[in-house]
């Protein structure tokens, strides 16, 4: 997750709470204001519906985030996986060439030492 990201999420969140904090301050501030009962009750149920949609978008928001985040980062899985693969493979070629190399080398080191057993002097 990059530095942006995390800013991006936490702007989120704080988006959220501070929506949450002002619907509770708002309703217990109109609790306290003098105006009848009813007024008071179809301005909750106004302000109470707006903030309400404002928190479902904020909400929204941070989910198409988070969306967004976890798409990235499967992209950078498979990128990475398809690099492993790749340098895994040169690995594989490059164990396989020295092996090779290393069996021809004794193989011939082998034959030179049964030349030197066969060429021997007799002892007599």
């Amino acid at each position: 997750m990059s530095e942006n990201d995390y800013g991006t999420n936490r702007t989120s969140i704080g988006l959220t709470a501070f929506l949450i904090g002002g619907l509770i301050g708002g309703t217990i501030g109109l609790l306290y204001a003098p105006q009848s009962g009813k007024k008071t009750r179809e301005f909750l149920m106004t302000e109470g519906q707006e903030t309400a949609d404002r928190v479902m978008r904020s909400i929204l928001d941070a989910q198409e985030n988070v969306l967004d985040m976890i798409e990235e980062a499967q992209s950078r899985l498979v990128d990475l996986s398809d690099d492993t693969r790749s340098r895994l493979q040169q690995l594989k070629e490059i164990a396989s060439s020295t092996l090779n190399e290393e069996k021809e080398i004794l193989s011939r080191r082998y034959s030179e030492a049964q030349d030197v057993m066969r060429n021997r002097p007799s002892a007599e």
